[in-house]
């Protein structure tokens, strides 16, 4: 049998069993998950399921992918979204913000088809992040829910043509096999009867074996079978969301995705519209505006550097006071930087003028000094008061951000994007941050 048929085959049997583990590891947050050591399975914690999901995960997309696709080979890009999807589930096992890691998750399960099967809009990780996932969550997944039934043609065996006429594969020897099957199965009961007879060890071990399979199956059907049932029904439609997910993407060949992306590019070019002179103004208003913040509050703001505050007021107060006000004023500065290239003219290269070259690294400069103090201003507060899940997320969100500020300014001078450096910065520093959290937590 053809190989890439058997792999069509395992990607829609698997599709829903792992809707049904999606509910039951993500979806499921009661306690109940956990199994009775009396039962003989041993604790199965819920923390657990999570990179278990993750791996399912995987496993169905590369089914589904190398069955459908002709080049199977994965690409470096299709490992690292692969980990990320993982390491993602990982962390929400231990890191500071479980909901979080479960929705980093999520986009990159979904990223990770997309980039798998090579449609990304952009060719690769770019600024069309958000539409490439829209296209993930939204488009392949609903568009593909019809394949989960289409694709069950797989199992359907494969007609010859001989002479003109198709020959009908005979289906006796199928019966045949199952009735030596069932004989063979006959005779292992008793077999295993007889020697159970002769050697007492034997009969012990399977009158245990199946007491405790009776006693399990009573307090399944008795305690959890509402449960399994409900999981079952609500199971369907996520088995056919994923799968469409998967099919869509896998039988997708990346044509439709790089019009997409060409209509995008046109949208954008159209809406470069604002002179230069209003750039060149409104940049140049936040430039100046922080620069006389700076002058104003510089000796307040050096106070997490030296450790010292000012008189009569408490670090806990002093190290919190304006940190999260300096993390917003650099969410501010990026909008105003996104707002500038998408909205302001360029040159016929797509590169701007040498002014607000100028102004643009002036202003996300400022912004990697805003995150600086921020990030003084919290190393402060936690010399003193120790770890906390929040504070070394709010470290990560610091640190995000100010790396985007810094990938800003080569974007700008060397008038190239740097976002997918950026988005693999985002992605890594928050599974390192997380892992931090509980290595941290653990030693606490």
């Amino acid at each position: 049998m053809d190989n890439k048929l058997i792999l069509q085959r395992l990607g829609v049997i698997l599709a829903y069993p792992l809707a049904y583990a999606y509910v039951r590891f993500i979806m499921d947050l009661t306690d109940g998950f956990i199994v009775d050591p009396s039962m003989g399975g041993g604790h199965f914690m819920i923390k657990v399921s999570y990179p278990i999901f993750a791996i399912l995960f995987i496993i169905v997309n590369e089914l589904v992918r190398r069955g459908r696709r002709e080049n199977g080979k994965l690409s470096a890009a299709s490992v690292f979204w692969y980990v990320m999807t993982f390491m993602t589930g990982l962390t929400a096992c231990f890191g500071p913000a479980q909901g979080l890691s479960l929705f980093a998750m999520h986009l990159c399960a979904v990223y990770s088809v997309v980039v798998s099967n090579n449609i990304l809009l952009g060719g690769k990780t770019s600024g069309f992040i958000i539409a490439d996932l829209i296209d993930g969550f939204c488009v392949k997944s609903f568009a593909g829910f019809p394949n989960f039934v289409i694709d069950w043609k797989c199992f359907a065996k494969p007609q010859q043509v001989i002479d003109g006429e198709v020959q009908r594969p005979a289906k006796k020897g199928n019966f045949i096999a199952v009735i030596f099957i069932g004989i063979m199965a006959v005779l292992m009961i008793i077999s295993l009867s007889l020697m159970a007879s002769i050697d007492s060890d034997i009969a012990y071990f399977f009158d245990n074996f199946f007491a405790e399979l009776g006693t399990y199956f009573d307090h399944l059907c008795v305690k959890d079978i509402g449960d399994i049932m409900g999981r079952c029904f609500i199971a369907v439609p996520i088995c056919f969301y994923l799968y469409g997910l998967f099919s869509r993407s896998a039988k997708s060949d990346g044509q439709r995705e790089t019009r997409v992306a060409v209509w995008l590019n046109k949208i954008r070019g159209k809406g470069k519209a604002v002179s230069a002179v209003i750039v060149y103004i409104a940049a140049g208003v936040f430039v100046l505006l922080y620069f006389l913040f700076f002058i104003k509050r510089l000796t307040y703001m050096m106070g997490g550097f030296t450790g010292t505050v000012p008189d009569g007021m408490l670090v806990a107060y002093y190290a919190r006071d304006g940190f999260f006000e300096l993390v917003g004023i650099m969410a501010v500065n990026m909008c105003v930087y996104l707002a500038i290239i998408l909205f302001g003219k360029t040159d016929s290269e797509g590169k701007f003028a040498i002014p607000a070259k100028i102004l643009v690294t002036l202003l996300m400069a400022e912004s990697i000094v805003f995150a600086i103090v921020a990030m003084s201003k919290l190393g402060l507060y936690y010399s003193i008061y120790g770890y906390t899940p929040k504070r070394i997320l709010a470290m990560w969100g610091t640190l995000a951000l100010g790396f985007a500020s810094a990938m800003s300014i080569l974007t700008v001078l060397r008038g190239k994007p740097h976002i997918r450096a950026g988005i693999i910065f985002t992605a890594v520093s928050y599974v390192a941050i997380s892992i931090l959290s509980g290595v941290l937590e653990a030693l606490a």
